[in-house]
């Protein structure tokens, strides 16, 4: 008998959390918001988590 474990999705980033980059920059977009331009994507990854963790704390 298989015992399967499912972790519960992380609740800091959703599937439709997307990161790009075009000549002005990285830019993150999520389900309600586009942020950018980043000069990096590091920058652009921790300005998304920022928005999310903010986003989640006031719902």
């Amino acid at each position: 008998m298989k015992n399967k474990s499912r972790k519960p999705p992380h609740s800091l980033f959703r599937p439709q959390d997307r990161y790009y980059v075009n000549e002005q920059g990285w830019w993150f977009y999520t389900v309600d918001m586009i942020g950018g331009p980043y000069k990096t994507k590091p920058d652009c990854v921790d300005a998304c988590r920022y928005y999310i963790q903010k986003r989640d704390a006031s719902l």
